[in-house]
């Protein structure tokens, strides 16, 4: 059963973002968006989709009620493409991994040159 749920979190993750990808060239989005991880319910019925804005604020916080609207017609628009009984409810959480590995990254920049001026 876990093997089935990854294989189809890796399914929904490469659909939205192709989804998404179709969505963004209508506006409908602000910044450039990607759907980052798809976790399923283990009962199949609802699915956690996060994704991450490169963009301002603003533009995160468009992107997330746009995705709010649009969830049950990409959940149409999956029930069309994929053929499977159920397709899950979704819902979107803003993932800021990417932010935090930026900030993590920064600090270790300054680390390094202030390791490499004591030299």
């Amino acid at each position: 059963m876990i093997d089935r749920i990854k294989r189809l979190e890796t399914l929904f993750l490469e659909e939205i973002n192709t989804l998404i990808t179709k969505m963004a060239a209508n506006g409908d989005f602000g910044g450039f968006v990607t759907i980052t991880a798809v976790r399923l319910s283990k009962d199949l019925a609802n699915a956690k989709v996060f994704f991450s804005v490169f963009g301002s604020p603003e533009d995160r916080k468009k992107t997330q009620e746009a995705l709010s609207l649009l969830r049950k017609e990409i959940g149409a628009q999956l029930r069309g493409r994929l053929h499977l009984k159920r397709i899950p409810s979704f819902t979107f959480e803003y993932d800021d991994t990417p932010e935090k590995a930026s900030r993590v990254e920064a600090i270790f920049q300054v680390i390094e040159k202030e390791h490499n001026h004591e030299k």
